[in-house]
């Protein structure tokens, strides 16, 4: 069983305190009323990320923290997708299989952002054009994964250069989207088999 105990760790704007990283497809709400926050100890590991990538390299932060209502909204959508895809499906069954991509917005679950130690990321190059992580001729699912072997070498290639800056900076991925990175949170502590989570969930409503 894992223990949520809370080092109380303060939050920061990665725009004050990363200079070095970009910021890109945050929710603009979010933006305007609360900034790009992550934890004070990620918001240190993404510079050393950063530090890790090939000169021209500079890593793109899509979302950080987020709150409830946000991550309410995301759940949600995929409900709806998935009730568009599969009408034969019973409600209770696209339910369970939204949780298996999406983390719900309370309880000991709840997703990693929503406690400020989560990021998804990508890397762009010097004219701040992406480098390519993901193909559209694999199903979404299937490209998502971190280490799908159904990508072509040059991709894998280029998700490798993204694994290894953020894995030497201390951070975990979820195997099921390449993008998403944590640290200190439930899910963290999952995958790295911890005891202990210090990050729980942060309400500024």
């Amino acid at each position: 069983m894992i223990v949520i105990k809370d080092t109380k760790e303060p939050l920061v704007d990665i725009r004050k305190v990363c200079p070095h990283i970009l910021i890109g497809n945050i929710n603009q709400k979010i933006l305007k009323k609360y900034g790009v926050l992550v934890r004070k100890t990620v918001a240190e590991m993404l510079n050393k990320a950063q530090e890790n990538l090939p000169k021209g390299l500079r890593l793109i932060v899509d979302s950080a923290w987020r709150p409830a209502w946000y991550q309410k909204e995301i759940f949600e959508s995929f409900v709806k997708k998935f009730s568009k895809f599969y009408p034969e499906w019973s409600q209770k069954k696209i339910i369970n299989e939204v949780k298996k991509f999406v983390a719900p917005w309370k309880g000991k679950f709840a997703s990693g952002h929503m406690t400020g130690g989560a990021v998804d990321v990508r890397i762009v190059n010097k004219k701040r054009r992406k480098i390519p992580l993901t193909t559209k001729k694999l199903p979404f699912f299937e490209s998502a994964k971190t280490y799908s072997k159904k990508l072509p070498i040059y991709l894998k290639k280029n998700r490798q250069i993204l694994i290894e800056a953020m894995t030497k900076a201390g951070f975990s991925n979820n195997p099921k989207e390449f993008w998403h990175w944590s640290y200190g949170d439930y899910w963290w502590a999952k995958r790295e088999k911890k005891k202990v989570a210090i990050y729980g969930i942060i309400d500024l409503d």
